[in-house]
């Protein structure tokens, strides 16, 4: 079961942009995406998700065309930080989104994000840019040993030719974006050893999507070992799914209602007497225990019979000579 956690959406993504995406994901083989809205500067006064409404008519658009299909889709929100002075209101957005994820552009908040915060399920690095600090070893396992993965996004090296970009317009130039994205890559991979992870198109539209098997070739030629390229698409996003759904969905992530009892309920209906009163499960043990003695005794002529002192046992022989003598 593959997953593809960024699918980039923006108020200026149509609904036809938007139906090829999904309709391109789900044909490459993925069975779970999530649409990524992102949170850059200032963060609104109310925080809502504005993914359903764009949703709602992707979705409408693909019934109206039978042979198209699309994978599930999961509401997601990324929060770019720099300054942690800056109240980013993490627990609002982690209630309105499912999935939460945060971009570090600076050294103090990439090492909050690996020890201290809590929301955030995702560690989203654009590795096209470049980093004044080293990915340290001892901060990035702190974060997988605390369920926190981090994000390679392998759109972001095959946009790098995009002179629309804010990598290209800052950093000047594809090739200069492209070795900045392998750079940073083969550190993330030497700083976590390759665990930890997860594999994402970061796609903009269908045309940034790629095949699982090619994915993991070109991260194995990046650095990535092949078994972990296949890991970061199918075992460990799932996972991530799961404790997210779990931890919305669940008391303190141990309880979660997985069918109501009125449903359990109205499966087994209890039996009725002639009365229209309903019988007790003890009452009628009961009663099926008083009709197979019945059964039991009617269906045994011997028996009868020698309850009568009628048969040719000795029982029938010991009640008859009773009988003469009280004769």
């Amino acid at each position: 079961m593959l997953h593809d956690l960024s699918l980039v959406w923006t108020p200026s993504t149509t609904a036809t942009e938007l139906t090829n995406t999904l309709a391109m994901s789900a044909e490459l083989g993925y069975n779970v995406v999530a649409l990524d809205h992102v949170y850059q500067g200032a963060m609104p006064s109310t925080i809502a998700s504005p993914l359903g409404g764009a949703i709602a008519d992707a979705t409408s658009s693909a019934l109206a065309t039978s042979s198209r299909r699309i994978p599930r889709i999961l509401h997601r929100a990324t929060v770019v930080i720099s300054d942690l002075a800056v109240n980013h209101r993490l627990s609002a957005v982690a209630a309105a989104y499912d999935i939460v994820a945060v971009r570090p552009t600076t050294e103090k908040a990439f090492q909050a994000a690996c020890l201290n915060m809590a929301e955030p399920a995702l560690i989203s690095l654009d590795l096209t840019s470049y980093f004044s600090f080293y990915f340290k070893h001892r901060a990035c396992m702190a974060a997988v040993r605390r369920g926190v993965h981090f994000e390679v996004c392998y759109g972001q090296a095959l946009r790098a030719g995009d002179s629309s970009t804010a990598a290209d317009a800052k950093n000047g130039g594809a090739a200069r974006a492209r070795a900045l994205f392998v750079a940073n890559l083969a550190g993330l991979v030497r700083a976590t050893r390759g665990r930890g992870i997860v594999v994402s198109s970061g796609a903009r539209s269908a045309l940034d999507l790629r095949g699982p098997a090619d994915v993991v070739n070109l991260l194995a030629v990046w650095g990535l070992a092949p078994d972990r390229g296949t890991e970061g698409m199918a075992a460990l996003p799932r996972s991530i799914v799961a404790n997210e759904s779990l931890r919305r969905r669940g008391f303190r992530g141990v309880v979660d209602i997985v069918q109501s009892a009125g449903n359990a309920d109205a499966k087994k209906q209890p039996s009725t007497t002639a009365d229209g009163k309903q019988q007790k499960p003890r009452q009628k043990q009961q009663q099926q225990q008083q009709k197979q003695k019945q059964q039991q005794s009617n269906g045994d002529p011997r028996k009868r019979k020698a309850d009568d002192g009628l048969g040719g046992g000795p029982q029938a022989k010991h009640q008859q000579t009773k009988k003469i003598k009280k004769i």
